[in-house]
């Protein structure tokens, strides 16, 4: 098939837009649109980094994010450079999103950076919004879990999600760091967790109960004073039963079509609450 001259390609394009009622400034924007060369990953970084409009920055970063190139060298110290210093909170947040998903080394050492910022200079760590905070927590708990974190910076990770638990002002943020703790086996985790049983968010107290129930294969419907209470009587081994769900904790569906069907029967209750299945 005989491709279409850039003098037909135009003539296709203004037709169209003329046609659709546009008026001459907007059909030269869409030509120009259609005819701008595409830029590469490492131009789209360095409009990311440079580019006085923070659209623009934003949807670069995004572009890279999304390229084959995301794992490159270059890519990783620009969304590092970015995720610390961005003065833009969504193009900070994609490349910190971005930087998880690369599995580096630098991902963990970035959002323990961006969670502990108080402990940097502004120069070397923006102060981060809650969304920044959060994004951090996430990547942070999916880097433990899929072991990218080194040992050395276990029990940092750890303490980081224990202080943003009990002290974030951000209900994202502590459910995030209650999620997280429950890869880690020990009575630190524990302590905090049950304390985060007393938190004034359901949505926290919720994860908080998961993560205890992760660790532990036990359940005590969020009550704290319980919890405690089993906790001395299993000091030896309060992990033996982990991974075990409680009963009472399973999902009253087993696969797909009965999710879908016992979601459905939900939402017709919730919908329709005098109604009788």
């Amino acid at each position: 098939m005989r491709r279409a001259r850039p003098y037909a390609r135009l003539l296709i394009v203004g037709g169209a837009l003329l046609a659709a009622g546009c008026s001459e400034a907007s059909i030269d924007a869409a030509v120009q649109k259609v005819f701008k060369p595409r830029l590469t990953p490492q131009q789209y970084m360095l409009i990311a980094v440079s580019d006085s409009d923070p659209d623009m920055r934003r949807e670069a970063v995004a572009n890279v994010a999304d390229s084959k190139e995301y794992d490159a060298e270059w890519a990783i110290k620009g969304f590092v450079a970015i995720a610390l210093l961005e003065s833009d909170t969504q193009s900070r947040c994609v490349a910190i999103r971005a930087l998880a998903q690369t599995d580096d080394r630098r991902a963990v050492e970035t959002a323990l950076k961006i969670l502990n910022h108080e402990d940097y200079p502004p120069q070397e760590v923006r102060p981060p919004d809650e969304l920044c905070r959060w994004d951090a927590m996430t990547a942070l708990g999916d880097l433990v879990q899929r072991g990218v974190v080194p040992e050395e910076s276990r029990l940092v990770a750890r303490d980081t999600m224990i202080m943003h638990l009990l002290e974030d002002d951000s209900r994202h943020v502590r459910t995030a760091a209650a999620r997280g703790l429950a890869l880690f086996r020990d009575r630190d985790a524990l302590d905090a967790l049950i304390a985060g049983l007393a938190d004034r968010e359901f949505p926290v107290v919720h994860q908080c109960e998961l993560s205890l129930v992760a660790l532990t294969g036990e359940t005590f419907d969020c009550d704290p004073y319980r919890w405690k209470q089993w906790l001395e009587q299993h000091e030896a081994d309060p992990f033996a039963r982990a991974g075990y769900i409680p009963e009472s904790r399973r999902a009253p569906y087993d696969g797909r079509m009965s999710k879908a069907w016992y979601e459905t029967k939900q939402f017709f209750r919730w919908a329709f609450p005098g109604a009788k299945e």
